[in-house]
């Protein structure tokens, strides 16, 4: 989808989404998606929305770090990308997703 219809829908909604950030910054590295997010609704909701329509994730950060703690399941579990949400304050949200590389 074009970068305008993208935007077009997320104001239809509510958001003003800019992406910042959007690969590696290192060769075999990991790949990161960092987004500025504005918006009057609750950072609850915002955090929901971006989950789903901005960058699908699911696994926050801070969940990835605790099953890496006490030990993953299988190998395949070190390659889930996770999230992350900050609060800026005005109204202004920024939210990260994280995707290990897997060369």
């Amino acid at each position: 989808m074009p970068e305008t219809e993208e935007k077009a829908i997320h104001a239809e909604n509510g958001y003003d989404v800019e992406c910042t950030q959007a690969g590696q910054r290192r060769i075999y590295g990991d790949s990161y998606y960092e987004y500025t997010v504005k918006s009057d609704k609750p950072m609850r909701e915002v955090e929901e929305y971006c989950k789903k329509h901005v960058r699908e994730c699911s696994l926050t950060a801070e969940e990835y770090f605790r099953d890496e703690r006490k030990g993953v399941d299988s190998f395949g579990d070190n390659f889930r990308s996770s999230y992350n949400i900050t609060d800026k304050g005005n109204a202004e949200y920024f939210y990260k997703v994280t995707s290990p590389s897997t060369h």
